[in-house]
């Protein structure tokens, strides 16, 4: 009759031992399955990105932040903002012409980047307002040629002749036309505030500058001629979070474009992998480590010159040296991965450390 087996084992014996021999059958059948579903969620291999190198990101990002919210910096930046606004004085002035290279391309990047987000979000506006605008203008034209077919039939309908004249007799009741303006003021008022909105949210959320976008701009300050407050603050300790990273995995552990580029072989470049948003950040960084490095050399280069002729050599702190314009060349040759352990000295260890 199709009932269900009880609970209480009021079956018959043959057929509690089927059941239990289809089920015993059923749960053996199904054990391999889901063991293997374990054993293969257990062995996925897990994401190097998330682990080695999100662990080393973040290692650089927190060398990063602590220079330049730290009080040497804020220090620094109040001396030039001051010699910046007030120009009565010569000591003033002299500090303003030497950080006047760097504050300038700072300015400039804030700038571009603005620029960038505020082009984007106002075309996205404005795109938004003309679809909300031109959709019904495009649906009213489309009717109306839809309805041109019938146009006549219903003409000679609604006409009458009366001694040999045609009267056009109309079918629409006329109407107002307040409620018509106000319709449309309300749409317009509509689609402008809709695609404002649009506008603003794009700019904060859709076209904001990733943090390595920051760091790429920052990368450039310690080449700029005069001095650089970049250089003097932030090299030190982003060089000796580099140099830990070499002494641990013994080379750059992250991919290069040119890296990735390079192999002859198809097969080896078919199984190269790609790079993703962290290797991405961590050679922006790394290039950034290339353009203290750069500057350390250029720097030492210049002092060599300047007390070629003395008898005590004079040392400077790194970033404090004037750059003759227009900045570090960019033919100074380095290799970070080997210079990098004879660039840092002891006292720019520990400034890093501080």
């Amino acid at each position: 009759m199709g009932l269900r087996p009880s609970r209480k084992n009021t079956q018959p014996p043959a057929k509690v031992d089927v059941n239990n021999h289809n089920t015993h059958a059923a749960n053996t059948s199904e054990t391999p399955s889901s063991s293997t579903l374990v054993e293969s969620t257990t062995n996925t291999p897990t994401r190097d990105a998330w682990t080695a190198r999100g662990k080393l990101l973040l290692n650089f990002h927190d060398a990063i932040s602590r220079a330049i919210n730290s009080a040497e910096m804020k220090r620094k930046c109040s001396e030039v903002a001051s010699s910046m606004s007030s120009e009565e004085s010569e000591e003033s002035s002299s500090v303003n012409n030497d950080y006047d290279a760097e504050a300038n391309l700072i300015v400039q990047n804030k700038h571009k980047r603005d620029c960038d987000v505020r082009d984007k979000a106002v075309a996205v506006g404005f795109c938004t307002f003309a679809i909300l605008r031109g959709v019904p203008i495009m649906k009213n034209v489309v009717v109306r040629r839809l309805s041109s077919a019938g146009k006549y039939k219903f003409e000679s309908a609604a006409s009458q002749e009366v001694n040999g004249t045609i009267i056009q007799q109309s079918t629409h009741q006329p109407t107002s036309g307040s409620p018509s303006r106000l319709r449309s003021f309300v749409r317009l008022a509509l689609d402008a505030t809709i695609s404002t909105a649009m506008t603003v949210l794009s700019g904060i959320f859709l076209f904001t500058p990733r943090p390595s976008a920051y760091i790429d701009d920052m990368s450039k300050l310690p080449l700029v001629a005069g001095k650089s407050v970049y250089a003097e603050v932030v090299c030190p300790p982003l060089l000796n979070e580099y140099k830990r990273t070499m002494e641990q995995f013994g080379r750059w552990p992250v991919m290069t474009r040119g890296e990735e580029g390079s192999s002859s072989s198809a097969a080896a470049a078919a199984n190269s992998p790609t790079l993703t948003q962290e290797d991405v950040s961590l050679n922006i960084i790394r290039k950034f480590v290339e353009n203290c490095s750069k500057r350390i050399k250029y720097e030492r280069a210049l002092l060599e010159e300047q007390n070629a002729l003395g008898e005590v050599k004079q040392k400077n702190k790194l970033g404090t040296v004037l750059i003759p314009r227009p900045g570090v060349p960019e033919d100074v040759k380095v290799n970070i991965d080997d210079d990098i352990f004879f660039l840092i000295d002891d006292d720019a260890v520990e400034q890093g450390e501080a």
